[in-house]
Parts: C-alpha cells; structure tokens; sequence
C-alpha cells in the first residue's frame, strides 16, 4: 500500500480547495471567473519525505453567483481521487462541503478571500489543513499544508484547459 493512498483524503480537500481558488473580484462574487474545466500538474509532499507527481482535471460548473459545484479527479501512480464539492461564497467568505466518492470521505472548507489570494482552513475527520492560494486571470498556484495525515502538502499549478 502507497503511503499516498493514507492521504488521499487530504489531497481531496486540497483539490476541492484549489478549485476554488481563481477569484478575480467579479460582479460580487469569485465564482464567475472558475465555471469551466481546468487542469494541472503538482506535487504531494508525503510522511518520510517521499513525493509523488500529481495530474488533476476540475470541471466547474454553476451561475458564477454566490454557489458554486464541482467535480474534482486527480490521479498520480499509486491512487485516484474524485471530488465533489457545493461551496457558497458571501461578503468576502467562502464555505463549503467536500465529499471523497472513491474513500468515502467528508468535511466543511472555510476562509476569506480576495481577488488574488485565498486563505482557506479545510477539516474532515481527525483531519485538519491550512490552505494559500495566489493567482492571475488564467492561472492558479495552491500550497497546501495538512495535519493528521500521510500526505503532508501539495503543490499544485491549475491553468484552463480541456
């Protein structure tokens, strides 16, 4: 068994959080500027210093208004991960839940946001994690820490794509 596959509750509320995470302050709310599908390539940071590559699909898909679902998958050699996610957005705060299809997982995802960063505090279980997020028009960089876990990071880069 991967060390990986004991994380793989943490890499989903880190996906879950990254595909929050292109927030250009649009029309009140950040939500607009995400409907669509995005993809990317990062790293997990694991127990005993181990990494393993990471590629990721998110398709979004709501009104750009104040709610916002999306279906997360991430896969890399040892595991694959499908998200799923409703999160609302309200005056500058961000909310939400989180639930892993494949390890049958849940948990809640808070924070505030700007229109170039998110700091987001994500939990489910014994699980907890801190969570910053930069970006620009067409990109977004994601530096996840976790506690509670084997997986104990991720670093993800997410552009638009099909």
């Amino acid at each position: 068994m991967s060390l990986f596959k004991g994380g793989a509750k943490a890499l989903a509320l880190a996906a879950s959080a990254v595909l929050m995470a292109s927030i250009p302050a649009t029309a009140g709310s950040p939500f607009s500027a995400l409907v669509g599908t995005w993809s990317g390539k990062g790293t997990a940071r694991l127990e005993g210093g181990k990494s393993e590559r990471l590629s990721c699909k998110g398709y979004y898909s709501g009104s750009g208004g104040s709610q916002l679902k999306l279906n997360i998958i991430c896969a890399n050699p040892s595991t694959k991960v499908e998200l799923r996610s409703v999160l609302k957005y309200a005056g500058g705060r961000v909310t939400g839940t989180w639930e892993e299809r494949t390890y049958n997982q849940v948990g809640t995802i808070s924070g505030s946001a700007d229109d170039s960063k998110l700091r987001l505090n994500i939990g489910g279980g014994a699980l907890t994690g801190l969570l910053s997020v930069s970006l620009d028009d067409k990109t977004q960089s994601v530096s996840l820490s976790t506690q509670g876990s084997t997986l104990k990071g991720v670093s993800i880069n997410f552009a638009r794509g099909s």
